[in-house]
């Protein structure tokens, strides 16, 4: 039997929208099987209740294409095209969303859950187990866990759980210019003002909460942080709304922040 790889046309299998090429038709026809006897269920549900169109997209498909089309706009380029049909595997997972910065508090949990994964797909592992920890836009904190061994997805699970809920603020760095930043943001009515990523103004805030410069409004959905009476003292002492505009000169170098600066790292270290 020839090795020769065709080179004219590829074929690509379209899964939902997402497409993934290959040299031989009938290593896309048999990824388009595995894709449609998965997904079954849910196209049949879909057809039962109205949604033919959402069923169409659903359902797997193959695809001729130019090998210089693919070349020029394929995902990957001729360097995702397959020679062999992706690995398959079914994969235990348990995955929940928690909310709330210095304390946080479970909102949805999926239970212990069995999927299909294909290679492409970036939750894929042939490990027994993998775990992530997320964090994602307003405070929300993603935790998943998922592998081929039921039992290490589970345990890993829970560690994981007990992680985020119990020390929040262990993988925190404490920077002593962001969090007087923060107050001042806080001060100004928008906590996230001059914080550039979601992690890092989580840890600003874990850390003005443990100096109890601010505490977490949980009834309040427009404006779930407030500065505490200590750190409204502490704003107006240090005069923080007077200093310059902290996306115009960086704080760091400010001499009049060696005062607040030392209180703030003498209240982290619980030395007040």
């Amino acid at each position: 039997m020839s090795t020769t790889l065709p080179t004219e046309h590829l074929h690509v299998a379209v899964l939902n929208g997402h497409q993934e090429a290959f040299y031989r038709a009938e290593h896309a026809r048999t990824l388009v099987e595995q894709w449609n006897r998965a997904v079954a269920p849910t196209i049949t549900r879909d057809r039962a209740e109205g949604h033919s169109k959402a069923a169409d997209r659903l359902s797997g498909r193959v695809e001729p294409c130019d090998r210089q089309h693919w070349q020029r706009y394929g995902p990957g380029g001729m360097a995702a095209v397959w020679t062999r049909v992706p690995e398959f595997r079914m994969q235990h997972v348990h995955h929940a969303v928690f909310v709330g910065i210095t304390s946080r508090r479970k909102v949805t949990d999926s239970g212990l859950l069995v999927r299909q994964t294909w290679e492409f797909q970036s939750w894929f592992t042939t490990a027994p187990v993998r775990r992530r920890v997320e964090i994602r836009h307003r405070g929300s904190v993603e935790v998943s866990a998922y592998g081929l061994d039921r039992e290490a997805v589970e345990s890993a699970f829970k560690d994981a759980v007990d992680h985020v809920t119990t020390y929040p603020n262990s993988d925190d760095t404490f920077d002593p210019a962001d969090v007087l930043k923060m107050l001042r943001a806080l001060a100004e009515g928008d906590g996230r003002k001059y914080a550039p990523y979601e992690s890092a103004f989580h840890a600003d805030v874990r850390a003005a909460h443990s100096c109890g410069l601010v505490e977490e409004d949980r009834e309040s959905q427009s404006r779930p942080l407030v500065l505490t009476k200590e750190g409204l003292a502490f704003v107006d002492r240090h005069s923080l709304m007077e200093l310059p505009d902290p996306q115009l000169i960086e704080w760091d170098d400010l001499p009049s922040l060696a005062w607040p600066l030392s209180e703030l790292a003498i209240r982290a270290a619980g030395l007040r």
